[in-house]
């Protein structure tokens, strides 16, 4: 049998953790609020597996003028060891991630979207890539109730991708490029 004394310790254990459960989901949701998660595949962007420091400074301008970002937004860019000197040179103040091998920049943006838990901390996430790698990720999102936009150059976004997302931007070469 339990004693009074025992039950009612108990019942401010039970009470104090709800406590914190709920403020811990508060100061969640208030880290979320306004808060953009930008997880972009540099190569998949520009169109090549040996990108110029000068192609990824154009291709992310034209991405600028297209996606809205904010001040509390955050990059995490992949790309493989070859375009790593490229990318590192063209961005300041990014997660600059690095993965050889089929798909490996794809995987290194994914791994990190679940280790570190973007569902909890963005409200929206874009992803620069049209690879369906990301299929499953964009789900996950989506169903986390995250907006997510998929910017991708025309002509290589999956299908399946396209799908799982309510929003996709037609990353456009400048005129001088498209032919």
């Amino acid at each position: 049998m339990i004693t009074p004394v025992t039950h009612l310790d108990e019942f401010r254990t039970r009470a104090s953790r709800t406590g914190r459960r709920s403020r811990r989901l508060k100061h969640e949701e208030s880290l979320r609020h306004g808060r953009a998660m930008h997880l972009l595949d540099i190569e998949n962007l520009v169109g090549s597996t040996r990108p110029t420091t000068s192609e990824v400074e154009e291709v992310m301008t034209i991405y600028e003028a297209l996606v809205p970002t904010g001040a509390m937004d955050h990059r995490v860019v992949a790309v493989s060891h070859l375009a790593l000197l490229p990318a590192g040179i063209a961005f300041h103040g990014v997660r600059l991630l690095a993965r050889s091998g089929p798909d490996g920049a794809d995987r290194a943006l994914v791994e990190s979207a679940y280790d570190d838990r973007i569902d909890r901390r963005f409200e929206r996430v874009v992803i620069g890539s049209g690879d369906g790698y990301f299929t499953g990720l964009a789900t996950w999102l989506t169903e986390a109730g995250l907006h997510v936009t998929v910017v991708s150059r025309a002509g290589s976004l999956n299908r399946r991708l396209a799908a799982a997302v309510p929003d996709v931007i037609r990353l456009e070469p400048p005129a001088s490029h498209a032919a």
